[in-house]
């Protein structure tokens, strides 16, 4: 008989008791994968255009913003994000994407991409969990681009290469933690 009472109040209470994380970090993909082909290629077009035009601010087609918008929204209320995981989702999703056409950009203007990752990797995960700092993107730059082949394009597609780093371990950390 007490064993018939306390198996229910044992559950009511393991509810009540576990930690809530409505954002559960193996639906981060879920964006990408509601995305048109034709939405992705503009972001790699978008990548291409922000990667290879220097000194310009970073932007996106307007209907490919709203594509991803829309599609964020479908898996929050698939998923029951909170709304403060919608972001984060949203930016990984644009970083992600892009990743691949960052890499190529990187190695056809003479940079490694794999010693690249290798000096981001080395960073503390606290500092990875956080949104890429000047004083640490200058740091990097110093540990993989060699004094001689420093020029202002090379500095800023450094940046940039680490800024999608940046955004992929941060968003995924800062969704995760909503």
């Amino acid at each position: 008989m007490v064993m018939r009472y306390s198996l229910p109040l044992l559950l009511c209470l393991s509810a009540f008791a576990a930690p809530a994380h409505a954002a559960d970090l193996s639906t981060i993909g879920c964006i990408a994968e509601k995305l048109p082909l034709t939405v992705k290629a503009q972001i790699v077009v978008d990548v291409e255009r922000n990667l290879t035009e220097t000194g310009t601010k970073h932007s996106y087609a307007p209907a490919a913003l709203q594509a991803v918008r829309a599609a964020a929204n479908a898996c929050a209320s698939e998923n029951k994000w909170p709304d403060a995981a919608v972001r984060p989702a949203m930016l990984y999703t644009l970083a992600k994407l892009g990743w691949p056409t960052a890499q190529r950009v990187a190695t056809a203007r003479g940079l490694d991409p794999a010693a690249l990752e290798e000096a981001w990797g080395a960073l503390p995960e606290e500092t990875r969990n956080v949104p890429l700092t000047a004083e640490v993107n200058g740091q990097l730059a110093d540990a993989v681009v060699a004094q001689a082949d420093r020029t202002p394009e090379k500095a800023e597609l450094v940046g940039e290469f680490f800024g999608f780093l940046s955004l992929i371990q941060y968003t995924s950390y800062e969704f995760s933690q909503a």
